[in-house]
């Protein structure tokens, strides 16, 4: 049994009831003697096989047993040799006019059977396909449909008629109309032929303005699958050394297959720069931290499951990646992008990026990819960077004498001699039947080496590697299955998994015929052509795919992938099938965990491809996933800023109903209200409700860890950070008791940034940056957060050195990893720390650098917070009339404001005109706001303003109660820098 690609031939003799209506059964039975003689002779002589003769229809099957390349013209050829012939018979009845024949022909997938008793039977679509279209045709006509025409329209002319609706058909099926043979040198004709020399002189151009110049330069090399992209830029690189240039050229290809594709490529393309590149090797040695990056993409890239611990974050690989090529900038840099077309959209971003901030490096980034990639997400549009018109390099056929050209050169070094007068007729033939395409020459040339005919090249690469894979011997056969099921790449260790423990020399063989060739990885091979792989895997029966999909997954490679494939496969083989609802449940968990990894490391695209094939596995059944999908996917929506959608996810989850127990189904309403929330449209009787229906005999921790969640969000923004601290413990709690390490992530970040402002003691604060800055050691962008209330809780202690080491190392993360609100975070705990010092010009600067990124990121809440912190520093300058200034105007917008900045703007206010004289009426306001505030270091520093206030307008008793009470917050939080302050003040 085989899965092929085969061409199915059906005719019938035309009036054939009304003449068994008229004639002796004696006399039709010799004419469907010589009819059989002439269908049976003609299939035969060119290559097809009797399937079965049904009275006066003949069923015919090309490729059924071994595919030929030109299967498809075969079915043609007979189909009109019959039709010729059959016209020199004659009816028996007294009129004895010809006889006429009607042919349909179609070409798909089927599935191949042969026994003793039945012979070769041929399973499938196509074969009804077949039929169908023979009873549409009309006397003399042959019917084809759209595939027999792609494959043989170079030697035959068709004519399209309107899409015919089938019976079982849910929509109309393109055919065609044969109308003839093409005339001897036409066949080629109808497609764009093109040169190469044009291409690889704007090649060459383009890479000596690189040098010249000294800048970056991005470039797009499109073309069809085969068509030599990969080759043209190979040679252009050639050229440039054999002219003199000295370029450092690296290449990562993408992976059609799996999940992985972003890995390979960029680890090919960084492991290539540090081999060929000293300086970049040298930068590796000695940045361990870059050394992790790529060992972690490394680990990545071996599609095995999911590590404990998530590898770099997005911001991480993109910062390792630009240093590399910087480093490497001694010398002109030629990178290579292949196969872009398979490219997730991480890594069209990634690209982009590269190619925006490394303006001023002598970097020439070639991009290879078919035309799809143009509806690929990050590559066209305003914000794609690889799809810009004059950056745009489109490799078209090749014109004939070029074809014949290649073949010839193909020839001569196989033979390693002159190509011969009479090999000059297969080149001619070789290069019509290409029709341009590099690829289908060379792999043409390559089986002639071993004596083939032409006869033997197929008119597609599909219908070309079939006949390759039939020629190989059975083992081979299995072995080339075996690995593309796999994947593009694949080692001995997994082919033995399958149960193909084959030596190494069997693989090598097959690397010899340039079906694979050997990786830097042991044991580790990967396909030359994808169309190879595709063609291997597609010929595979599905039960076969299914079951070593499954033993790959559950052996944890790539387990998201292969268990989705394989439930596909059941699903379309034995939908009713009591194994598909856990098959499925297997695929829905795994897509789930591998999307959550990919979100831990905040590769979002990614993230939502995986999540919402998780959530489509568990839509529309009692699986527990579905519901943890849904908020998985909400959350990484959120972070691409889609809150629409985030919103549509999860209403739709809801819809849906309960999926088996009423727990999942709160975890639903929980994440609803959460994103609601962030818009402001959750009240506190909102809260209580929600908590009424959580609670229960066996509560779902995950639900509980998000209500505490926004639990946190509510009392965040009413100011109350002891009440929040309390709601994130709580949360962290329910995350660790099921082994969430997203939530916790999430969690322990959320934790250390509320911690900042609660009344837990700085001892305590420090302790737990310590413990997350332990914990995210191999990610910064997490760590960030951390390393900023480090240096404000030293910054508070009075520790001057302690405070400026810690924001240097904030600053290197954010400046390498090119975090805009990173910075913001940064500014402030510096400018902070600069006030506490008395330097209130930096500190100014620092805040309003703050708040002008802030605006500009639409945060305009904190903006204009750190609007207010910037003019009370502009204050402690002396610049009072300036300061009273800004302080009126933005007093107008207090409403605009969070909490913090609103008692902050009061306060300084109140001060203000305390200074002129006078008492401010917001002062009474501003003592209210207080009464809900539980920031010890705000209360003190609004206490401190208070006091300083009444002193001027001449209360001593006001003011020593007012500094007692600032006093008494800064001691409370151990922050003895402004506890200092106040006192000597006092």
């Amino acid at each position: 049994m085989s899965r092929r690609l085969v061409v199915v031939l059906f005719l019938d003799l035309v009036g054939w009831t009304r003449l068994a209506e008229r004639v002796d059964p004696e006399q039709l039975q010799q004419l469907l003697e010589q009819y059989y003689e002439i269908c049976g002779a003609a299939v035969e002589e060119h290559g097809g096989v009797v399937e079965k003769f049904i009275g006066d229809a003949v069923m015919a099957v090309f490729g059924a047993d071994t595919s030929q390349e030109d299967d498809a013209l075969r079915a043609l050829r007979a189909a009109t040799y019959i039709r010729a012939e059959v016209r020199g018979l004659r009816t028996p009845a007294t009129d004895a006019a010809p006889v006429e024949v009607h042919c349909g022909i179609a070409a798909g997938e089927a599935l191949v059977t042969r026994s003793a008793r039945a012979g070769i039977r041929v399973i499938g679509d196509v074969v009804n396909l077949a039929a169908r279209l023979q009873s549409l045709a009309v006397a003399g006509e042959i019917i084809v449909n759209e595939t027999v025409a792609h494959l043989a329209r170079p030697h035959y002319t068709m004519a399209p008629v309107p899409p015919v609706t089938l019976k079982g058909k849910a929509e109309p099926v393109p055919v065609l109309v044969v109308t003839g043979e093409t005339a001897a040198g036409r066949a080629a004709d109808g497609s764009p032929m093109v040169d190469r020399s044009a291409e690889r002189h704007r090649l060459r151009q383009i890479y000596h303005r690189v040098a010249r110049d000294r800048r970056s330069e991005l470039v797009t090399v499109l073309g069809p699958p085969g068509i030599g992209k990969t080759r043209l830029v190979r040679e252009t690189v050639d050229d440039l050394v054999a002219a003199g240039a000295a370029p450092v050229a690296v290449f990562g290809s993408c992976q059609s297959y799996g999940t992985n594709g972003n890995y390979a490529a960029l680890v090919e393309v960084l492991d290539a720069l540090t081999r060929q590149a000293p300086s970049s090797a040298e930068l590796l040695r000695a940045d361990e931290r870059i050394a992790g990056v790529l060992t972690g993409l490394r680990d990545a890239s071996l599609s095995r499951l999911s590590p404990a611990v998530p590898g770099p974050g997005v911001e991480e690989v993109s910062w390792a990646a630009r240093e590399l090529l910087t480093a490497a900038a001694s010398s002109p840099l030629v990178v290579v992008w292949d196969n872009l077309a398979w490219a997730g959209e991480s890594l069209l971003r990634l690209i982009g990026e590269l190619a925006g901030s490394l303006r001023d490096v002598p970097l020439l980034m070639v991009c290879v990819a078919r035309p799809e990639l143009a509806g690929a997400p990050g590559a066209a549009g305003p914000d794609g960077p690889l799809l810009r018109g004059e950056d745009v390099i489109d490799v078209g056929a090749l014109v004939e004498i070029d074809s014949a050209r290649l073949a010839i050169a193909l020839a001569g070094r196989s033979s390693g001699e002159e190509v011969e007068l009479h090999d000059l007729d297969v080149v001619d033939r070789v290069a019509l039947y290409s029709a341009g395409n590099p690829l289908y020459i060379r792999l043409m040339m390559d089986w002639l080496r071993d004596g083939r005919t032409v006869e033997e090249v197929p008119p597609t690469i599909t219908a070309m590697v079939g006949a390759m894979i039939d020629r190989l011997p059975g083992p081979a056969r299995r072995l080339l299955g075996a690995a593309s099921v796999i994947g593009p790449s694949f080692t001995l260790e997994q082919l033995a998994l399958l149960g193909e423990a084959v030596p190494a020399e069997q693989v090598d063989a097959l690397a010899g015929q340039r079906l694979f060739q050997g990786t830097a990885e042991e044991g580790g091979y990967r396909f030359v052509q994808q169309p190879v792989h595709e063609v291997a895997y597609g010929r595979l029966e599905k039960e076969q795919r299914i079951s070593w999909h499954r033993r790959l997954a559950e052996h944890g490679f790539s387990p998201g992938f292969h268990f989705e494939a394989a439930a596909r496969l059941l699903g379309g083989l034995r939908p009713d099938d009591a194994e598909l609802p856990r098959l499925t449940r297997q695929a829905g968990e795994a897509l789930l965990a591998e999307g959550t990894v990919a979100l831990r490391q905040r590769d979002v695209p990614t993230a939502i491809g995986l999540l919402g094939r998780a959530l489509a596995l568990a839509r529309g059944g009692p699986d527990r996933c579905r519901s943890v999908a849904a908020v998985r996917l909400s959350d990484a929506l959120m972070l691409s800023g889609d809150t629409r959608r985030a919103l549509e996810v999860v209403a739709e989850a809801a819809r849906q109903g309960p999926v088996g127990d009423g727990e999942r189904a709160c975890l639903i309403q929980v994440q609803r209200y959460l994103l609601t929330a962030r818009l402001g449209e959750v009240t506190a009787v909102d809260v209580e409700r929600l908590r009424a229906e959580l609670d229960g005999d066996e509560p779902d921790r995950f639900a509980w860890c998000r209500f505490e969640q926004l639990r946190m969000l509510l009392h965040l923004d009413h100011g109350r950070f002891g009440a929040a601290e309390e709601a994130a413990v709580a949360a962290l709690a329910h995350a660790r008791a099921i082994g969430d390490a997203y939530e916790e992530d999430r969690l322990l970040v959320a934790l250390c940034e509320i911690r900042q402002w609660s009344p837990t003691p700085i001892g305590e604060k420090l302790a737990g940056c310590a413990e997350l800055l332990e914990r995210f050691a191999a990610d910064r962008f997490l760590a960030l957060p951390a390393l900023a209330a480090r240096a404000r809780c030293l910054a508070l202690t009075g520790d001057r050195l302690g405070a400026r080491a810690a924001l240097a190392e904030a600053e290197s993360a954010v400046d390498q990893l090119r975090l805009t609100i990173g910075r913001v975070l940064v500014d402030q705990v510096a400018a902070l720390a600069a006030s506490l010092e008395g330097e209130h010009e930096e500190a100014e600067r620092r805040f309003g650098r703050a708040a002008d990124a802030l605006e500009q990121a639409g945060y305009v809440p904190v903006a204009l917070t750190m609007r207010v912190q910037a003019a009370r520093e502009c204050a402690r300058q002396g610049r009072a009339a300036e300061a009273a200034g800004r302080i009126a105007e933005l007093l107008g917008r207090r409403a605009e404001m969070d909490v913090r900045g609103r008692i902050l703007c009061m306060s300084a206010a109140v001060l203000t005109a305390a200074g002129r004289g006078r008492e401010d009426p917001v002062r009474a306001e501003v003592l209210a706001l207080l009464e809900d505030i539980d920031d010890p270091c705000l209360r003190g520093e609004v206490h401190f303003d208070l006091a300083r206030a009444h002193r001027a307008l001449g209360d001593a008793a006001g003011a020593r109660r007012m500094a007692a009470l600032a006093a008494g917050g800064y001691e409370a939080a151990g922050a003895t820098k402004p506890l200092g302050t106040v006192r000597t003040w006092m």
